[in-house]
């Protein structure tokens, strides 16, 4: 929740400013504000009669008292009284007859800057009615509460609080680093956070409302600091027709503004050595992070900066010392203005740079370092946001640009060799990429509208510019079988340069109808398009929420709607690949037929009866949706304990697979929008409030998610495998049928703190290969999981104060303390001699860590 600072107490807003600035356009009010808090007071002042009393009383939207709202009586730009209401919502104060202004800014709530003249007017009451500021009102925390229903949502998500994952075992680093600690969101073996079950090209990720994935691949790539978000949710399938782009779930996270006063922390300065055999064998990780803010103009201008380095070595445990390390320098900044133009508009402009190198990638048993790419990415991203107060509404418009430069280069020139039992030679690909997206978005959120109920009705658009331009190279691919015979080649012809561009407008329409203080409705609907794919989409929504008692402590909610992806621009990339040339050899060496050239190929979407989808008969004309809906009941037993029961199911259909298939009597490798799945869910998760600014949140998550395992983005991410499978219905890579965890902080004596985190659950699937890398259709490989995974950690730390300003903070982590063996990998070859058989584990491991808050 954004914060909107005080105004200038030495300016006073033009009395006729309001009625002027909104008639004029945008450009217009943004000059109009600023004239306005440069010039100061345009009446002289005016000097008192005779004393009298002024009460000021505050309501909420719903016309129910306000207590403890802090009011400000200024006259001349002085301050003559801070007041607070009381449990009536008024406040009184003897004056002077004169002109005074009231003024009010109360977090969560439009500012209120009213004018009253006492000499004129006869009102010795002065009634103020406070209006919520919208975007505050978008998710309900896991808490339960007994608000007024008008302020809740169909969408509740699921909440992290910052300063609580970093407390735990986690030590997140960015915002997605904190993401598993939500039930339903998993890390899977491939790297990717599953949301619903879906890789991250499925979900939408939105700093301070602003697409932030690639929109190449649709990755998330490397998010803000953890230390600058002041506010972050994970929504699934939310109901809310302002959110696009996605068919799983959607992760939002509000940035922290620089603050009234100046703070600093500086988190882990010291490094973690590493040390084998009891001697120690040099640097392990250096993950130093310093965030810092503070007002530079008080009342009208406030800086914030997160700034974070790091330098890892990852061991791999299924390799030998010292050739099993995958290294990650990166350098993370984050940095945001906040300025407060007039008492009723505010600008923020936020810049985040990314630059990151990866040495060793994806490093494995299977793929020692030489067969390893390199990743070096440099990600830039700036955005403006300007919020307008109109009467009781509120108007955001959203300016944002980035740019995302990716290169993958291989350790050596050779080709790659793959056998059952584990690689060699060099990765095969190399390419260069840069994509960039400029987007415009404007939310209009009107004045509550009163009738059969009140409505806060919500319009929208925006239109974004998307581009994608590299190339990608790729060397042979040999393959041999277990007695190193060669048995098949991948060769590469052709390819060349891509560049691709793509428009995407969209326009959304949302009520969300409060019929009266128990029952509320979510509706809207959104229409977007995306040029390239030559579709236009509609996406209709509708939720509920409900107060089954007068207490407020259960909340049933739910509702139904309609999803879609934004198709990744390396889709259309694909056409400018280089061709397989695959040859097969017969086991004295010579070649089995002909060699076989597989053309890259991408076909038109089949038809389909779906209602909501208007797309040209043309190829590449995907639009991959989702169809989900969910039903959830929240209850509060006391203050001490929350429960919730959910479930959710969606269905998704047109997803964009890769196979390979004979297309006219010629090969070819073929990009089509036919790929299913099938996601459910559910959810009985406990929040426990026991001791004031410690909770323990306690989860169950039983699941399903299965859909076709031959989706694109194994063939056009950053790091694509050379082998395309023919398409398999399975289980997804973050599928876990059943998944326990518990996680939170306990504070003990001595200004101690523990904060345990435990974690069972389901292994993740995997699929069995033959020597050609063809998926094998057993029931073994239908079946095939990773034994149960089981790890409790926990961290402890301490504060020392040292002075009244600055406070060490030591602490240790432990991970996996049972040391329960947790396979990493597995023979999934069925040529390898150990088919079957999983290997490597992280054991117990302890870190010690320094934070300085000051």
């Amino acid at each position: 929740m954004r914060v909107w600072p005080k105004p200038d107490k030495h300016a006073q807003e033009p009395i006729g400013a309001r009625r002027v600035c909104p008639f004029m356009g945008r450009l217009a009010l943004l000059i109009c504000g600023l004239l306005g808090s440069l010039l100061g007071p345009l009446a002289p002042p005016v000097q008192g009669y005779q004393d009298e009393s002024l009460t000021v009383a505050i309501a909420g939207a719903d016309g129910g008292a306000l207590p403890d709202v802090n009011v400000d009586l200024l006259r001349n730009g002085k301050l003559l009284a801070g007041l607070k209401t009381g449990a009536d919502g008024r406040a009184s104060v003897r004056v002077s007859q004169g002109l005074f202004t009231v003024s009010i800014h109360q977090t969560g709530y439009l500012p209120v800057e009213e004018v009253v003249d006492t000499r004129t007017s006869s009102r010795s009451v002065v009634e103020i009615k406070l209006v919520p500021v919208p975007h505050a009102q978008e998710t309900v925390n896991v808490e339960a509460s007994n608000e007024d229903i008008t302020e809740q949502t169909s969408s509740p998500g699921e909440q992290i609080k910052p300063q609580e994952a970093n407390e735990s075992p986690l030590r997140p680093l960015t915002l997605t680093d904190a993401l598993p600690l939500v039930p339903g969101v998993v890390l899977a073996p491939n790297g990717q956070t599953q949301i619903q079950g879906s890789g991250e090209m499925h979900s939408a990720l939105l700093v301070d409302s602003v697409d932030t994935v690639d929109p190449a691949t649709g990755r998330f790539g490397l998010s803000v600091p953890i230390d600058v978000v002041d506010s972050l949710h994970v929504l699934t399938s939310p109901y809310l027709a302002q959110y696009g782009r996605f068919t799983a779930g959607v992760v939002t996270a509000e940035t922290k503004p620089g603050g009234s006063k100046w703070h600093y922390d500086l988190n882990d300065p010291l490094p973690e050595f590493r040390i084998r055999s009891g001697h120690l064998r040099g640097l392990k990780s250096a993950t130093p992070r310093l965030s810092f803010g503070g007002p530079i103009v008080p009342d009208r201008v406030s800086f914030s900066e997160g700034l974070e380095f790091v330098d890892n070595k990852i061991e791999i445990r299924t390799l030998p010392f010292p050739f099993n390390e995958t290294k990650t320098t990166s350098v993370n900044s984050f940095t945001q203005a906040d300025f407060t133009l007039t008492p009723r508009q505010t600008l923020t402009t936020s810049f985040h740079a990314a630059p990151q190198n990866i040495r060793y990638a994806n490093l494995d048993f299977f793929n020692p370092q030489s067969v390893t790419p390199n990743g070096d990415t440099q990600s830039y991203t700036g955005i403006g946001t300007h919020r307008l107060a109109i009467g009781e509404g509120l108007l955001q418009s959203i300016i944002s640009w980035s740019n995302r430069n990716t290169t993958i280069s291989a350790q050596g020139p050779l080709g790659m060799a793959v056998q059952p039992t584990g690689n060699s030679g060099n990765y095969f690909a190399g390419q260069g990429r840069n994509s960039r997206r400029f987007e415009w978005n404007e939310l209009w959120s009107l004045k509550p509208i009163t009738g059969l109920g009140i409505h806060k009705i919500q319009l929208g658009s925006s239109v974004a510019n998307a581009t994608d331009d590299g190339q990608l190279t790729a060397k042979t691919v040999t393959l041999f079988d277990s007695q190193g015979v060669k048995i098949r080649t991948i060769d590469f012809a052709g390819g060349g340069p891509f560049d691709r561009t793509d428009q995407q407008p969209a326009v959304f329409a949302q009520d969300h109808w409060s019929f009266n203080s128990r029952l509320a409705l979510d509706a809207g609907i959104r229409m977007e398009a995306q040029t390239i794919t030559a579709t236009t989409r509609f996406a209709p929504r509708m939720g509920f929420v409900w107060n089954p008692s007068k207490t407020g402590r259960t909340t049933v909610s739910g509702g139904i709607g309609t999803f879609y992806d934004s198709v990744p621009l390396n889709v259309y990339a694909f056409s400018h690949y280089p061709e397989q040339v695959i040859t097969t050899y017969q086991p004295d060496g010579t070649v089995l037929g002909s060699p076989q050239t597989y053309l890259n190929l991408t076909s038109e979407a089949a038809a389909s009866g779906f209602p909501f989808i208007d797309r040209e008969q043309k190829i590449g004309n995907f639009a991959p949706y989702t169809v989900a809906w969910n039903l959830q009941m929240q209850h509060q037993f006391s203050k001490y304990v929350t429960t919730r029961a959910k479930y959710l199911e969606s269905h998704g259909d047109g997803l964009i697979t890769l196979s390979p298939e004979v297309v006219q009597g010629q090969n070819a490798l073929v990009l089509a929008g036919n790929g299913s799945s099938i996601y459910r869910q559910f959810e009985l998760t406990a929040q426990l409030a026991l001791q004031p600014n410690n909770r323990i949140y306690v989860s169950y998550v039983r699941s399903l998610s299965q859909g076709a395992l031959n989706e694109s983005d194994t063939y056009l991410g950053d790091f694509p495998s050379p082998f395309i499978q023919g398409n398999l219905y399975a289980h997804r890579a973050g599928d876990v049928p059943n998944r326990f965890l518990a996680w939170g902080s306990i504070a003990l004596p001595w200004k101690m703190k523990v904060s345990p985190k435990i974690e069972l659950r389901s292994g993740f699937p995997y699929q069995s290969f033959d020597v050609y890398q063809n998926y094998v259709q057993t029931e073994k490989a239908e079946n095939g999981r990773f034994p149960t995974y089981f790890s409790a950690d926990m961290r402890v730390a301490k504060d020392i104060k040292l002075n009244s300003k600055y406070t060490l903070r030591p602490s240790i982590s432990v991970t996996n303390i049972t040391n329960h063996f947790n396979a990493l990998q597995v023979h999934a070859n069925t040529g390898d001699p150990q088919y079957g058989q999983f290997f490597g584990s992280y054991n117990l491991h302890t870190r010690f860590d320094l934070d300085v808050v000051f």
